[in-house]
Parts: structure tokens; C-alpha cells; sequence
């Protein structure tokens, strides 16, 4: 081994080191500020919290594995410690500082811009260049908004103007840019519950969770796809990474798929679909969810409420697209040994739902998400020493921290990243703005706004993490639907639903990017193979906010109505995805009749309804024709 290398080697060695001493510290800071034992002012926890965020993914992402790239990650690393260690120390007197009343200082402006400069270039390494293109558009709009004036087509997103002491108290000395209330619901809740999941993942519960569903539904047609389906969406309510849950549970469900007979594409394609689902499945969403939440005002669980049937029409989409599949290709479900024992499996595993058990419980109690989370991660760390077969060595335990500081770090810079953009929406006036020339495309229109909603959602979330997408799209977007007559739940809810669908969206599909090389398929091919097979699910959120029903399950004959053409609406579509219904391949007709009866199901109204019903009886009757007549050429 030459000198060199041996030199990166002991680097290597020492930079691991530090990651995880770092990862113990800034979990042992988030679960002491969310114990009953004591409150951490929030620009503390929230400046910390960026601070070893910003720390940790210098070390985990080095600019360059020399002694040039350890220079500039110190150097990096030095500015982040004065920078977001300022807030720290500083902060009686920062959040008693009156907005916009004084020229900021030398060492003000350094402070403000050097955060600044680490936090993007953390994002840039944590998630690549899109968040921080759209960042600099920003802060370039603040210093050049008056001169918009002189563009005809632009005129309308024309302010004032921003100075740069401005800027910079928005930016750092309020709650209102950087530390705001994105960073604030990372702190304080997303990085204890990617926390929670991370630690009952390597404990031992990811495996569970995968062998508990095989046994349920490995016997049942098409049984390795639903596996990937069911457990996926579990697991991605853990993970809150639709890309790192395809990484995880897609190495075992895939080949699974492959070996049965599904096509490459398909299996790629379902388990993008289903890990991706699960940043919307409760009890535990993604971590904009918990945005959601703050940026409304409402207790989470009202969240998680308005998410259930939204989420479970996701999945009876994806099943029936899984199942008339498996109809169309022949495919037989695994056998009973290799599905396994359901009540073996419980027997062996039941203490890992617990501390899930435990955490939902204490939040239907009352009890605050971050407060909730705090007894879950506890739990989650000593569930696996309560019975030998669940024992694990405290290696795997330190892995489990690692993990899932790694993951709350990425958010943690997201949030950041998109507090700028926020913080710039506000101080220009642009959500107003941006509003008032939607509803003027739109026409006064709910349902063209929607439209225009989705559009602008796709291109905001193009290759961003869906945190970071519904920032903005919450900032900019939600208003103007709200604007129009959206209730304000069903509007966040359409920019959310569809700020978690860009993972499956192409050109940047990331999620059915990352099944591509598992599934042994072309990236390009799994992307739109997803896309194709998640269309029904594209239609949800208009069910939604023009049928609000969806959002508070409360047992009605409302609901029970609405709930009925929904799932009609979305199995009507899947069939048509797929080419396969009442057992036989469908003619172009029959799809036209199943898209039509889908388009008449989406929008309230008993004759629209009635019209649908008759609609999918007559494609029943050529189904019927068309399998008779198979039957006779046989």
C-alpha cells in the first residue's frame, strides 16, 4: 500500500470516528430537549440542530477524499461552528432584536451571509443542485424585484425591493427565514420520529415487517408484489426516504417479483410506487406532514386523520394493479413454506410492535408528536433486549443512531434551504402575488387552478425531496386554491399529494430510479412504468377537495357514497393501465368505457354516478362477450 493511500485510509478511519460521535451527540441533544426534563429555547434547539446537521453531512459527503478536500471541509466546518454558534450564544438578544429597525453591522452581515453560504453548500452535497438553484432564483428576486417592473410578463411578481440589512435579519435574526418554522418542525419532531424508525429498522422490526406481510399475502395471487406493496408502504412510514425505503426493502422484494414472472420493469415500478406511498400512509407520514400540521395550526393527528382514506385509496389502486397483473400473466402465489406462518411470525416478533403500539397511543392520548416520539425511540432501543431471539449488539444499536442522524441531517438542511425561500415569499409579498396571477390564469376556476396546481407542483418538485417541495408549493402554491374556495386541509393536502408523487414522476423519477439497477431495468423504463402504473392515484387529490368527505372520516352516508366512486374512479383506471378485467384482456372500447366511467366517478353528482355505474355494466357485458368467445375458439 503506498503512503497515500494509507494516509486516506487513517483519514477515512478517523472521519467515520467523528460521524458517529457526532451522530450520539446530536441524538442524545434532541432526546434531552424533547424529555419532560427540559425545554430548550427554540432558537437554541434550532440553531444546534442546523449546526450538527450541517456538520455531519461535511463529513459524510467530503468535498474531496485529499488533503485539499479536508481543508476545505474544515475550513467549512469552522465557518458553520462561529456562524449558526452565534445564534446560540447570542440568543436573549436575538429574539428581543426588533425587525428591520437597524443597519445591520460588519459582523451581522457576516454572520448572516456565512450561514448561509454552509447551509446551501450542505444542501448542495446532501441533495444536489435543484434545491439550491432555486434558492439563489430567490434571493436574486429579493435584490431584483423592483426591476421586474420593466417586464411586461413579469410585472405582476414586481416589490418594492429588499436591502440588504433586510435581507439579512430576515434571513438569520428572525423565526421568519432560516431558523423558521420548517427548521423549527425538523428540530423539534421529523428528526426524533427518523429517529424512531431508523432505530426500529436495525433492530430487528424491518425484517419483521417484510416476513409478517409475506406470510399475510404471499398465498394470495400475485403474492411477492403485493408483499413489496404492503411492506414497503410500512417500512417508508419508518424511513420517511421513498429512495432510501427502495434501497432497503426493494433488494428483497424485487427479486421476489423477478422470480415469480413479473416483467423487470413492472417489479421496479411497483416498489418505487409502494415505498413511495408511505411518506403518506399514517399513523407516521413523512416529514412534511409534521409541516403540514404547523403551517395550519392543527394538531397532527387531524393530519393523519385527513390522510387515511387518501392513503388507502392509494393502495387499493396499486393492489389492483398488482392483482389484474398477476390475472393477465398466469402467475401463481408462493407456496405455503416459503410464505410462512403468520402466527409463527407474531409469535416470534410481536415486541417489535410495541414501541409503534406505545407512539400512536400516547399521540390519540394528546400528547405532543416530539414528546410521543421521545417514549418511541426509547422504546425502540429496548424492545430488542426484552427476549434473546430479538437480542442485538450495541454495534447495531450505534448503527441504528448513525442511520437515522444521517437521514434527519438532509432533512434538517432541507428545511433550512427552504426557510430562505420562505422567508423571501414573505418579506416580498410574493405569496399574495403569486396567488393573484394563478387565480388570473386559472379564471376564477377551482378546477383550472387545480390543474395549474398540479403543473406547478411537478416542476417546484423536480428532483427535490418532498419536504422541500412542499415548502414551497405551501408557500405559493396552497394559497391561491385557497383563494378559489379549497378548504384550507384539502389544499395543503392536493400540494402534499402531489409533492410525494414527484418521486415517481418523470423525467426525475428518483425513487423508480433507485429500483432501476435492482430490478436490472433501464432507469428510463421503470420511471415511466411507474408513472403509468401510479395513474390512477394521480386523480386523488381532486377526489379530495371537491369531495372533502374524504378528509374527515366520520361514517356517513356521505361517505359511504364518496368513498364508493372513489374506489370505482381508481379501479376503473387501474383496469385500464393494466389491459385486464373480468378476465380478459380489454379492447380499446372497453378501456374508453372504463376511462369515461372513471371521469363521471371523480365528480359529485347521482346522475353523474348512475351514469358511470350503467358505463361499467356495459364494459362487464363485453367482457363477458369477449370470454365467451375465447371460450369457443378454445
Amino acid at each position: 500500500m503506498t503512503e497515500t493511500a494509507a494516509g486516506q485510509d487513517k483519514g477515512s478511519v478517523r472521519r467515520n470516528g467523528a460521524i458517529t460521535v457526532l451522530a450520539l451527540t446530536m441524538a442524545a441533544f434532541h432526546l434531552a430537549a424533547a424529555s419532560p426534563f427540559w425545554l430548550a429555547p427554540n432558537l437554541v434547539l434550532r440553531a444546534v440542530h442546523a449546526l450538527l446537521a450541517v456538520v455531519v453531512i461535511l463529513l459524510l459527503m467530503p468535498a474531496a477524499r485529499n488533503r485539499a478536500g479536508a481543508a476545505i471541509d474544515l475550513i467549512l466546518g469552522a465557518l458553520a461552528v462561529v456562524t449558526l454558534g452565534y445564534a446560540v450564544l447570542f440568543e436573549p438578544s436575538i429574539v428581543v432584536r426588533p425587525p428591520w429597525t437597524q443597519e445591520a453591522t460588519g459582523v451581522e452581515l457576516f454572520i448572516a451571509l456565512g450561514a448561509l453560504v454552509v447551509i446551501l453548500e450542505a444542501t448542495r452535497r446532501a441533495l444536489g443542485m435543484a434545491i439550491v438553484w432555486l434558492c439563489l432564483i430567490f434571493i436574486a428576486y429579493a435584490f431584483v424585484g423592483p426591476e421586474l417592473r420593466f417586464v411586461s410578463w413579469l410585472r405582476p411578481l414586481a416589490h418594492g425591493g429588499v436591502g440588504l440589512s433586510e435581507f439579512v435579519d430576515q434571513m438569520y435574526f428572525s423565526f421568519e427565514g432560516v431558523f423558521g418554522t420548517a427548521l423549527g418542525v425538523s428540530a423539534e419532531y421529523i428528526f426524533l420520529f427518523v429517529m424512531f424508525g431508523a432505530v426500529l429498522q436495525v433492530a430487528g422490526g424491518g425484517d419483521f415487517f417484510i416476513t409478517i406481510t409475506r406470510a399475510m399475502t404471499g398465498q394470495t395471487r400475485g403474492g411477492p408484489a403485493k408483499i413489496a406493496v404492503v411492506a414497503s408502504g410500512l417500512m417508508g412510514m419508518m424511513s420517511g426516504s421513498s429512495v432510501a425505503n427502495v434501497a432497503t426493502t426493494g433488494s428483497l422484494t424485487i427479486p421476489m417479483m423477478l422470480k415469480l414472472g413479473y416483467p423487470r420493469r413492472f417489479a421496479g415500478a411497483v416498489e418505487a410506487i409502494a415505498s413511495t406511498g408511505g411518506q403518506i400512509t399514517p399513523p407516521i407520514m413523512g416529514a412534511a406532514a409534521f409541516l403540514m400540521a404547523a403551517i395550519l395550526g392543527i394538531p397532527y393527528l387531524e393530519v393523519v386523520a385527513a390522510a387515511f382514506l387518501p392513503a388507502a385509496l392509494f393502495y387499493v389502486a396499486l393492489l389492483l394493479a398488482v392483482h389484474l397483473a398477476s390475472l393477465k400473466l398466469g402467475l401463481k402465489p408462493l407456496d405455503k413454506a416459503e410464505a410462512g406462518s403468520t402466527r409463527r411470525v407474531l409469535a416470534s416478533g410481536w415486541t417489535f410492535l410495541l414501541p409503534v403500539v406505545l407512539l400512536v397511543t400516547l399521540m390519540l392520548q394528546g400528547y405532543s408528536p416530539g414528546y410521543s416520539a421521545f417514549f418511541g425511540v426509547i422504546a425502540a432501543l429496548v424492545v430488542p433486549y426484552l427476549r434473546p431471539s430479538t437480542f442485538v449488539g450495541w454495534r447495531q444499536v450505534v448503527a441504528g443512531i448513525r442511520l437515522g442522524v444521517e437521514g434527519a441531517a438532509v432533512v434538517a438542511v432541507a428545511c433550512a434551504s427552504a426557510g430562505i425561500i420562505v422567508g423571501i415569499v414573505q418579506i416580498s409579498g410574493l405569496g399574495f402575488k403569486f396567488s393573484s396571477v394563478v387565480t388570473g390564469f386559472a379564471g376564477g376556476s377551482l378546477d383550472m387552478a387545480l390543474v395549474l396546481a398540479m403543473i406547478a407542483a411537478f416542476i417546484f418538485g423536480m428532483g427535490m425531496p418532498t419536504t422541500a417541495a412542499y415548502i414551497v408549493q405551501a408557500t405559493l402554491v396552497a394559497p391561491a386554491l385557497v383563494k378559489l374556495g379549497a378548504d384550507p386541509l384539502a389544499a395543503h393536502m392536493f400540494v402534499f399529494y402531489y409533492a410525494v408523487l414527484g418521486q415517481i414522476t418523470p423525467p426525475l423519477a428518483v425513487a423508480a430510479y433507485a429500483a432501476a439497477p435492482i430490478a436490472g431495468e433501464k432507469a428510463s423504463r421503470v420511471g415511466w412504468t411507474a408513472f403509468l402504473i401510479g395513474l390512477p392515484i394521480y386523480i386523488v387529490p381532486f377526489m379530495f377537495v371537491s369531495n372533502t368527505v374524504l378528509l374527515t372520516p366520520e361514517v356517513s352516508v356521505d361517505l359511504i357514497y364518496t368513498l364508493g366512486r372513489s374506489v370505482v374512479a381508481v379501479g376503473a383506471l387501474s383496469a385500464v393501465v393494466i389491459g385486464w378485467l373480468f378476465g380478459a384482456s380489454l379492447s380499446w372500447l372497453a378501456r374508453g368505457g372504463l376511462i369515461l366511467t372513471a371521469v363521471l366517478m371523480v365528480h359529485p353528482g347521482i346522475w353523474t354516478s348512475l351514469a358511470g355505474v350503467l358505463l361499467l355494466i356495459g364494459v362487464y357485458g363485453l367482457q363477458r362477450r369477449v370470454l365467451h368467445t375465447n371460450e369457443s375458439v378454445t
